[in-house]
């Protein structure tokens, strides 16, 4: 039987040796296992003299003085009051005890761990035997793993043990997101919550701007970064959603599309686009054909550079099980400062499995067009704002309703007896409208026309592409 790697191998062979043997064995495996993963490692270290310690292991700045135990019952209280020993006798108050038990821990140890945790950076955490298999088949889990147990114990009083209860995480209401500012109207100036178009599950999205990462003074270009994220539904979208704007990861007015076989729906907001992926049973009412799953693409721009999507396929029933969600960042380079990236990725818990590529081509692909045919306007997308600052003897001025975007017939959709334009993107052959950023702005109440295609900007994160064409009149 294989069991994924040698490591992992060697472990269940050592089931079979005398208990003190394999003590030894257990010692030599984390020691291998703390290596893959990038620790400096140290056995029979003098850390704690005269009391003798398995393994010390540093990662940065942070050391863990490791206890291995094999033993035919669960670590008891005397295993603790032992690393609590040494750890005493440390010449540092920020070395982290770390207990690793194959046969668990007696809940006298788990009480004890969680009520003495005001030791601070000092904290003991407890593995167990089902995350030390996660481990030796996989070591690069083991420094995120090591910093999630610190994290639950220090600030949240909780020991973090697989075989345990997963905590749960909050669930946030679609309330909690914030809403557009933006404002979508019918060609008959009729409010709308969304746009809905004939098309298909091509995996795109349009936007009303498109950051380029790759222009900077210096030489290079811009670098991508996936993050793979467990969710479920709706509401998992939401706490997604919810912790990216939290932490400042969220522009002004996201972008998305929800799209079926033959249907797709455009909207503005991230507040939108829960409660449009929720309708689901509205917005299936009325069509002829159903998908068993659904795509949905979100986008939005980062407020220090770049942007990021959002790829998810959810399931068109009961159940909406998310069979995959994907975070797709393209961003000017590699931060100096990593922790905002960092604490995203251990939140979700992709923190070993994700990396920065540098992209091997421009990110964003600018075109011109040379025609001025008109368009045939389907909506509008308004913002009410002040764009210019009152004049004198004025304190406020009016708000006032501006059209920033045109939603138009595609005059490119399959079938149409005009050619696209070179280098125009194949994903939108099947979408009927195109949802175009306005050039020039105008107030909703004095309409322009004709509009025209001036130009078109796209780009591609790992599974999506993002499209923002250009109109003006």
């Amino acid at each position: 039987m294989s069991w994924g790697s040698p490591l992992l191998a060697d472990f269940e062979r050592f089931r079979s040796l005398p208990p003190q043997r394999r003590g030894y064995k257990l010692e030599e495996l984390l020691e291998q296992a703390f290596r893959r993963a990038h620790f400096r490692v140290t056995r029979n270290a003098g850390i704690a003299r005269p009391r003798q310690t398995d393994l010390v292991a540093r990662y940065g700045d942070t050391r863990y003085l490791i206890e291995a135990k094999w033993e035919k019952s669960p670590a008891d209280i005397d295993v603790l009051d032992s690393v609590r020993i040494r750890m005493d006798r440390t010449a540092s108050s920020t070395v982290i005890g770390v207990i690793v038990s194959v046969n668990g821990f007696t809940e006298t140890v788990v009480d004890d761990v969680r009520q003495r945790r005001d030791r601070g950076p000092g904290a003991i955490l407890l593995l167990g035997e089902e995350e030390l298999t996660q481990v030796l088949k996989t070591p690069t889990l083991l420094a995120y793993l090591l910093r999630l147990k610190q994290e639950e114990i220090i600030t949240h009083g909780r020991v973090h043990l697989a075989a345990g209860p997963t905590p749960p995480r909050r669930s946030r209401p679609s309330t909690d997101l914030p809403s557009t500012e933006l404002q979508l109207f019918g060609s008959d100036l009729k409010l709308l919550s969304r746009i809905t178009a004939g098309g298909g599950q091509a995996g795109f999205v349009f936007a009303q701007e498109l950051p380029d990462v790759d222009w900077d003074a210096g030489h290079g270009s811009g670098v991508a970064l996936d993050l793979p994220v467990k969710v479920h539904g709706e509401q998992g979208i939401a706490d997604l959603l919810y912790e990216l704007n939290s932490t400042g990861w969220s522009g002004s007015e996201p972008r998305w599309s929800i799209q079926q076989i033959r249907t797709t729906w455009h909207g503005v907001g991230a507040r939108e686009f829960v409660d449009t992926l929720s309708s689901w049973k509205e917005r299936f009412a009325g069509l002829k054909h159903v998908h068993h799953t659904e795509q949905a693409t979100y986008f939005d721009t980062c407020p220090g550079g770049g942007f990021y999507t959002i790829t998810l396929f959810i399931s068109s029933d009961a159940s909406r099980t998310t069979h995959h969600c994907n975070v797709s960042f393209l961003l000017p380079g590699i931060p100096v400062d990593l922790h905002p990236i960092r604490h995203l990725a251990e939140e979700f818990d992709t923190a070993a499995v994700s990396y920065f590529r540098p992209l091997t081509r421009r990110a964003v692909t600018r075109r011109r067009l040379e025609t001025n045919a008109p368009l045939e306007i389907v909506g509008y997308i308004v913002s009410r704002n002040n764009p210019f600052p009152p004049l004198p003897g004025e304190q406020t001025r009016v708000p006032t309703d501006w059209v920033t975007g045109i939603v138009v017939k595609n005059p490119y959709q399959s079938g149409s007896s005009t050619a696209a334009p070179e280098d125009w993107p194949r994903e939108t052959d099947d979408s009927e409208f195109l949802v175009c950023d306005l050039r020039s702005h105008h107030q909703l109440n004095e309409p322009k026309g004709p509009y025209f295609l001036h130009s078109w900007e796209y780009a591609y994160t790992s599974d999506a592409a993002v499209f923002r064409p250009v109109a003006d009149w």
